[in-house]
């Protein structure tokens, strides 16, 4: 693999928002999962659990919470997105039903707390998301981060509904096969600086 092919990777990847029936095949979600478990972590801590929702029973559980997270963010998305009211509907929209989503991946961290931990766990889980994510893509699986239960207070339930022996829910990712494929967002400017 040349640097090209993993640019196109990283730069044709898209947030999908809506899955058509067809399965995650087995073997595809398995490379999914372990390209998340090889992701960099600080201190080798690899702080990370997984919860790869499948069956229509736990689905169906994860979607009455999602209603929740739907409402619950809906002003927040109308404030940040005070000119595009038909973006908060979308969201909104998506949130209720996680786009029909065959597979719903739950990341946790694996304990409690860790020992002088600072950021390292949040930033760590993060990085094996994001491996999933281009994994997922590099297979032709759509993928979408979610951080909405988090930020309206949903964690919790997820949590002990989930994997509560474990440490807190940080994020969640929606995986299938896309029936719609968003354009790319512009990128903004001034995010780097060479010094």
């Amino acid at each position: 693999m040349n640097i090209e092919e993993i640019m196109d990777v990283i730069k044709s990847r898209r947030s999908v928002r809506s899955y058509t029936d067809a399965p995650v095949e087995e073997e595809k979600l398995s490379r999914i999962i372990e390209a998340g478990l090889f992701a960099p972590s600080g201190v080798n801590f690899q702080p990370w659990y997984f919860v790869v929702v499948r069956t229509p029973e736990n689905k169906d559980k994860l979607l009455q919470i999602m209603q929740g997270v739907s409402k619950d963010a809906e002003p927040m998305l109308q404030d940040r997105f005070q000119k595009h009211p038909q973006t908060v509907r979308e969201v909104t929209g998506f949130l209720k039903t996680l786009g029909n989503a065959p597979v719903v991946i739950l990341a946790f961290q694996l304990k409690d707390s860790y020992p002088k931990e600072g950021d390292v766990i949040p930033q760590s889980i993060g990085a094996a998301i994001q491996n999933m994510l281009l994994a997922a893509h590099a297979m032709g699986i759509g993928s979408c981060w979610i951080g909405a239960p988090s930020e309206t207070g949903a964690d919790k339930r997820i949590h002990e509904e989930f994997a509560p022996d474990k440490g807190p829910f940080m994020a969640m990712i929606t995986l299938g096969y896309p029936a719609k494929v968003p354009p790319a967002p512009k990128r903004k400017e001034g995010r780097f600086v060479l010094i």
